[in-house]
């Protein structure tokens, strides 16, 4: 791994947002928005150069996070989270017509890069559609670089009857957006398929591992509350691109009142609103599960991500207005409070009870490590800005700065275009040679959360100019 050199970034030193501050936070994140599809570019056309004639059937990122490194062909895997993911954040970029629409050159070869990723969407939606007709009308969670079918890996034993794993979701949102930024109403109309799918599978606790395609032997938010993402992913795809012949009327109240409901639902089942405790498991009975060792769980990175979905969902209709922001703030704050290590960094979960972080990782030695993956600051930078935009509150201002510097400073890796690497040591910002659940470089997490960031700064400087 490589640093980005602190000159290339911009580490909001104080917990303060003034005209002057936005505007630089702002150009920043864009610029970065831009280095990233950039590099994400780069990784296609390289491939592509080195290996002349093989179709490689999706979103290319089989590069390793910490050398840069691409991985030898034999190793090579396609992920379909990874192929869903980009095709949602990128078409949703588009509608926003946020990706530069200019020539530019990479490796000797001219292109607009709007026009790359819009062909690159087209090129993954075919994929998984083809993918989706190979495999029985399922999306396996890996599949074959040369025939676009499930390949033989374990984790691709499909689900039973009436039971899902997350990339039903991924395949969900990606699809929506895909068909609301082009038009395609084949593709909304499988992805609203596979999001109502999902959300009874959520609902119900019939969601399973992706690895082992088995349940839980508790119930945890994290499938639905995934799903409620791909909602609001969907929604504001939907005001970005603005009125289409392939949207049926209703369907935006439909989408509102079903990310309502699942709202409600996680915060009803799974938080404290005296304490702001927000856990990641429940006992089938429906009180909290505490494991055996006597901890009660909480993924810092899963609860920003819900108070994220649940602050944008707040202000896309009247009727939800400061419903919940209140709630989402004092959340916040317990995992401000209690998720970061000494180092500085976002454990990936920690006990509620002591506020310790766990240990949740071994490596080949054995030795376990209590890890901090890219994603989880990523959110929180994106639901801690939100909710700064809602509530004026500062003590959300000064949750983002730690996040923001907690990101900055450890996680931007000049050997994959500035992307995050992927895991830390949470006690000592080492590099971990594990990914948290796909082994490519993920598209999504971290520039939906940009996006998130650069539109709530936007609405708090139009309000400076009143």
């Amino acid at each position: 791994m490589k640093k980005v050199s602190q000159g290339e970034l911009y580490i909001l030193k104080e917990a303060k947002l003034d005209r002057q501050v936005l505007q630089e936070l702002i150009a920043f994140n864009r610029k970065y928005q831009d280095r990233i599809l950039r590099y994400f570019a780069e990784m296609k056309i390289d491939f592509e150069k080195s290996h002349p004639g093989v179709k490689y059937p999706g979103l290319f990122a089989e590069v390793d996070s910490i050398s840069g490194k691409m991985r030898p062909t034999e190793d090579q895997k396609v992920w379909s989270w990874g192929d869903c993911r980009g095709l949602g954040i990128w078409s949703y970029l588009i509608a926003k017509g946020v990706i530069p629409d200019e020539e530019t050159e990479i490796y000797g070869r001219k292109l607009n890069l709007r026009n790359f990723f819009s062909e690159y969407c087209d090129f993954i939606y075919l994929c998984l559609k083809e993918r989706y007709e190979l495999n029985g009308g399922r999306i396996p969670f890996i599949v074959d670089v040369l025939t676009n079918k499930a390949s033989n890996d374990p984790a691709n034993v499909p689900c039973a009857p009436g039971e899902c794993e997350p990339t039903h979701v991924f395949a969900a949102d990606g699809f929506m957006q895909y068909g609301i930024m082009k038009g395609n109403k084949d593709s909304l109309e499988l992805g609203l398929k596979f999001l109502d799918e999902s959300i009874v599978c959520g609902m119900n606790f019939r969601n399973v591992d992706h690895i082992t395609k088995k349940r839980n032997p508790y119930n945890g938010h994290g499938f639905i509350m995934v799903t409620l993402g791909a909602i609001i992913d969907t929604l504001k795809c939907m005001e970005y691109r603005g009125a289409s012949a392939v949207v049926a009327p209703g369907l935006k109240e439909k989408l509102l009142r079903q990310g309502f409901m699942i709202s409600e639902f996680i915060l009803h089942n799974f938080c404290n609103p005296e304490t702001g405790h927000f856990w990641e498991y429940n006992c089938k009975e429906g009180n909290p599960y505490i494991t055996p060792e006597g901890y009660l769980i909480s993924d810092p990175g899963h609860v920003s991500e819900a108070c994220g979905f649940i602050a944008e969902l707040e202000t896309m209709s009247d009727e939800f207005k400061f419903k919940f922001s209140s709630n989402l703030v004092k959340i916040m704050r317990s995992i401000s409070d209690k998720g970061y290590s000494k180092a500085g960094i976002m454990f990936k979960n920690i006990d509620l009870l002591t506020g310790a972080g766990l240990y949740d990782k071994a490596d080949a030695k054995g030795r376990k490590h209590r890890t901090s993956p890219w994603w989880n600051v990523r959110e929180c930078c994106a639901a801690t800005m939100k909710l700064f935009e809602i509530t004026g509150d500062n003590s959300c201002l000064e949750m983002y700065r730690k996040a923001q510097n907690a990101t900055y400073l450890n996680f931007p890796n000049e050997k994959i275009g500035g992307l995050m690497v992927q895991t830390l040591d949470a006690d000592t910002l080492k590099p971990l040679p594990f990914f948290p659940a796909t082994g490519n470089l993920d598209p999504m997490h971290d520039t939906r959360a940009r996006e998130r960031e650069i539109e709530a700064m936007e609405r708090l400087l139009a309000k400076t100019r009143g």
